[in-house]
């Protein structure tokens, strides 16, 4: 079992960034925060179908990069294993972020007939406006991932430092954006990268000569 999951674990970036796609491919652009809750509520009641099919294929994409970002932490030395335990809290981070956007989304598209016009404008402001901890997860994971690669040498040192910038650009608003989807991308290159290659083998943590402890017969 451990076998398998060590091989086909990785799989789990690469459905990650696919199901991510999906998503956006099946949402639309959804109202500004400038946006009067009557525009809102009549948006929601258009685009009811495909934005609740968009949401729930967000939430999956995150549930694949959680998992990825726990593969990662396996496959790091165990001497780097705090900085990979670190991407992981970031990835979690980045999940809890987005998947709030997409609860706020939802609410919108599974409630429209309940809420009043002045719920549905402050949601929508949420929806738009709640992105800090999308951000903060964006560069944790970034910067943290990316380090441990550098250090695991589970990828190519380059991969981990292209990840480490992400994180970095992640952390400027205006970028945060363009940085989510580099996440992404890495993530699907990395997942296939690593399934198609291989993990790197985990080297065990040995004493040096001098100080080995003999054993007795």
């Amino acid at each position: 079992m451990s076998a398998w999951l060590s091989k086909w674990g990785p799989l789990a970036g690469a459905l990650s960034a696919l199901v991510f796609v999906a998503a956006f491919i099946a949402g639309a652009s959804t109202p500004d925060d400038n946006q009067t809750g009557a525009q809102v509520i009549s948006w929601y009641t258009a685009h009811h179908t495909s934005q609740a099919l968009s949401d729930v294929l967000g939430g999956l994409a995150m549930f694949f990069l959680v998992a990825f970002a726990a593969v990662m932490a396996v496959h790091v030395r165990r001497g780097e294993r705090w900085i990979a335990a670190g991407a992981l809290a970031g990835a979690a981070c980045f999940a809890v972020g987005l998947t709030c956007l997409l609860g706020f989304e939802l609410v919108l598209t599974t409630d429209t007939k309940n809420l009043t016009t002045a719920s549905a404008q402050t949601i929508n402001m949420l929806q738009n406006d709640f992105f800090l901890p999308l951000v903060l997860g964006i560069g944790l994971f970034g910067v943290l991932g990316g380090l441990s690669v550098v250090a695991g040498r589970i990828l190519p040192v380059w991969m981990g430092w292209v990840l480490f910038a992400v994180g970095i650009v992640a952390l400027v608003p205006p970028l945060s954006w363009f940085a989510l989807l580099g996440t992404m991308l890495w993530v699907l290159i990395a997942g296939i990268w690593m399934t198609v290659r291989g993990p790197a083998a985990v080297q065990r943590e040995t004493a040096p000569v001098g100080e080995q402890v003999p054993t007795l017969t």
